[in-house]
């Protein structure tokens, strides 16, 4: 992603004895001229630091008072916290300890901690004790420098999710584990040290000016880190989860359809936004309209006007995730759409940092010609493309995927086209079974995802937050293909019943003998009619409990009126009425 912001620490980190090395100070001047904001963030007092440091308008900010207090351009500053308890600052004095003011904190040495503690304790103070090497700071327990750096950047228009943070001491975990990229000093704190992605070498601050001058010079984040923002793939009860970091890659989702592609996609979309960043998703189909239910997050689109080029820099410039529902667009439509806003888009966040990450749905009716990479800024990547074609992707996309997921997928020809990602390294025969076979509420990770090591790695997909309605309720009443209509059979033998919408099916679990109905329950053939032909996993799921489920009845009125409920329930219509005669 996008590097927008470095955020430093100060004393230990980039100055000496409060002195700013001189290497340091021109590192930040060079990296602003290159578009890099540059921040301090010090547990200092803002008037101290200006003592040491001069004007403070070498940098875009100051968060001071390790988070309480924020400088911004012009001087104008903004408390975060209440000011110091006088009753406190009485005491100390009467006891003779030595001890600063600021705006918000009382900082003192660090020998004095048990006599703090013991009057916070004493006077009933909603105050936190923050150590930094041999003094400490008595400040608001919902301060910290993490606190002020966001809000710092929320005054900038910056994300956290594009900052990069450096600090030396035990202050600076919050600072750290703020930002998207944490960075410790080799000469800092060992514990610090092993919680950052990355360690710069040296002895002192001119070795950090090194590092700001050269970060400063790349347009992205660094990669590697220990991925302290992580999605969850699959998550099972008593096991440790499937996490991976996806922050920057370029994710490929693949399989047949309505094999539970969108749900994947949405599955990691919503981990992202919760997990504060901002995503954009390009949806010709109108899969992920439940999306708008998530904080921050808007679906523009299906049947209204759609925002155009200005109008839509309007919600980037807010920070918004937001879902462009095409559906209600001819295909040609769609295409225009997609080849107008996409870069736009991309464009927008080269230049702010934001959105974070970019899907696009039915990928290959869009990038499949030479021209199609261009709709992409493949140098910062972060795209999620879904697709069950991935055979006519463009060539140099299908070179920019680093992690590959597929849901079931039968087809030999895209799966030749997946195992090709990998030069002459996979066999793509010994895949086409076992992706044939995975089940409804499965997927697999596919070289070249690194974490994999050139193996499939099968999973289940862990639940969604949010509920995914394929094309709102169309299944409903809309017949399916004669060849995808639910044949009832006995023993393999049809009994010349047939169902082609979810209502069919109702109506005819109640008039079909209840041993037809049983052999079927054994068989799990509802959930995977629901499943494989609507791609609903969350009704599938709910429904193959039921089969599950020991009906010691005689006649189909329990469980007809239980698969009524859960389709009613879950579509959240009363389309299911007719059914009344039946006993629901």
């Amino acid at each position: 992603m996008r590097l927008s912001v470095i955020a430093t620490d100060y004393d230990g980190t980039v100055a000496t004895d409060g002195i700013l090395s001189r290497e340091v100070r021109e590192a930040i001047r060079a990296a602003r001229q290159r578009g890099v904001l540059v921040v301090i963030v010090t547990g200092r007092i803002l008037s101290e630091l200006r003592e040491f440091a001069g004007p403070l308008d070498f940098v875009d900010g100051v968060v001071a008072e390790n988070g309480a207090v924020i400088s911004l351009a012009g001087g104008h500053t903004i408390h975060l916290g209440p000011p110091p308890p006088m009753s406190l600052i009485t005491t100390l004095t009467e006891r003779g300890i030595d001890f600063k003011v600021g705006q918000c904190v009382i900082e003192l040495d660090a020998s004095f901690a048990g006599v703090a503690i013991s009057l916070i304790r004493e006077q009933e103070l909603p105050l936190a004790v923050t150590f930094n090497r041999q003094r400490m700071m008595l400040l608001p327990a919902s301060i910290s420098k993490s606190s002020g750096l966001q809000a710092l950047l929320g005054a900038l228009g910056v994300s956290r999710h594009n900052a990069l943070g450096i600090g030396d001491a035990e202050n600076d975990h919050e600072l750290l584990r703020c930002c998207e990229y944490s960075v410790a000093v080799e000469w800092g704190s060992s514990r610090l040290k092993q919680c950052a992605d990355e360690v710069i070498a040296g002895t002192g601050p001119e070795a950090v000016g090194v590092f700001i001058d050269q970060v400063s010079q790349q347009i992205r984040l660094p990669l590697e880190n220990n991925g302290h923002h992580k999605v969850v793939l699959e998550a099972v009860e008593g096991e440790p989860p499937l996490e991976m970091v996806i922050r920057g890659r370029n994710v490929l989702i693949t399989g047949d359809t309505r094999s539970g592609k969108s749900w994947l996609a949405g599955l990691l979309v919503e981990q992202m936004i919760f997990q504060g960043y901002t995503v954009y998703v390009f949806d010709p189909e109108g899969d992920y309209r439940s999306l708008a239910s998530l904080p921050n997050t808007v679906v523009l689109g299906g049947g209204r006007m759609l925002p155009r080029s200005e109008d839509l820099l309007l919600f980037l410039h807010q920070g918004l995730s937001v879902v462009l529902d095409l559906s209600h667009l001819t295909h040609q439509e769609k295409a225009d759409y997609i080849q107008l806003h996409l870069p736009l888009v991309a464009q927008f966040r080269r230049q702010r940092g934001y959105p974070h990450r970019i899907l696009l749905d039915e990928s290959h009716y869009f990038l499949n010609g030479a021209d199609g990479v261009k709709l992409l800024d493949l140098d910062l990547g972060a795209y999620t493309l879904v697709t069950w074609r991935p055979s006519e992707l463009e060539t140099a996309v299908c070179n920019s995927i680093d992690i590959v997921v597929v849901t079931r997928l039968a087809e030999k020809g895209e799966v030749d086209a997946i195992a090709r990602l990998n030069g002459d390294a996979i066999d793509p025969s010994q895949w086409y079974e076992p992706l044939a076979n995975l089940n409804v509420d499965e997927a697999a990770l596919l070289p070249p995802t690194i974490e994999v090591s050139g193996k499939i790695r099968r999973f289940r997909v862990a639940p969604r937050l949010t509920q995914h309605i394929r094309h709102c309720t169309k299944y409903l009443d809309r017949p399916v293909a004669l060849d995808k209509v639910f044949v009832f059979s006995e023993n393999g033998n049809p009994i010349g019943r047939t169902s082609a919408t979810l209502c069919e099916l109702i109506d005819c679990i109640a008039e079909i003998p209840w041993h037809v109905i049983q052999g079927h329950l054994r068989s799990h053939d509802f959930s995977r009619w629901i499943g494989h032909l609507f791609g609903d996993l969350q009704l599938s799921s709910h429904v193959r409990k039921l089969e599950l489920r020991d009906y010691s009845a005689t006649s189909n009125t329990e469980f007809h009126s239980d698969l009524a409920r859960l389709v009613e329930e879950r579509y959240e219509v009363n389309a299911i009425n007719h059914v009344d005669s039946a006993g629901t």
